[in-house]
């Protein structure tokens, strides 16, 4: 989906992607304490699907790379504080995948026209 001229059902295609990962994401919420295998392996697979959207050179890779929580991260943390810290990855990374979606919805909607 890197070129300009992208077939709408690429695009909506990609959107289906983000949705499902923030689905997962939210099913991930639900479990509290999160499972610390179970968010590495929800973060490599939405990281994945950024790839095939939009390359692996993307700002959207690196962003979802760079997410950072709202609570400070330390050696030794209690296992409460960093279910904390998991949770606000997940919550900032489904936002920032909401913004990609928006986005992409835009390209569709313009790609037709010239």
């Amino acid at each position: 989906m890197r070129s300009k001229n992208v077939r709408k059902e690429d695009i909506e295609a990609g959107i289906g992607l983000l949705e499902r990962q923030i689905e997962g994401a939210r099913h991930l919420l639900k479990q509290r304490l999160l499972n610390k295998k179970s968010h590495a392996a929800w973060s490599e697979e939405t990281r994945s699907c950024l790839i095939k959207i939009y390359g692996s050179e993307s700002p959207n890779v690196r962003s979802l790379e760079t997410t950072v929580g709202a609570t400070p991260v330390w050696m030794g943390m209690p296992p409460e504080v960093a279910d904390t810290y998991r949770a606000s990855r997940l919550e900032r990374s489904m936002s920032m995948l909401e913004s990609c979606i928006v986005a992409l919805k835009r390209r569709a909607g313009n790609s037709g026209r010239k």
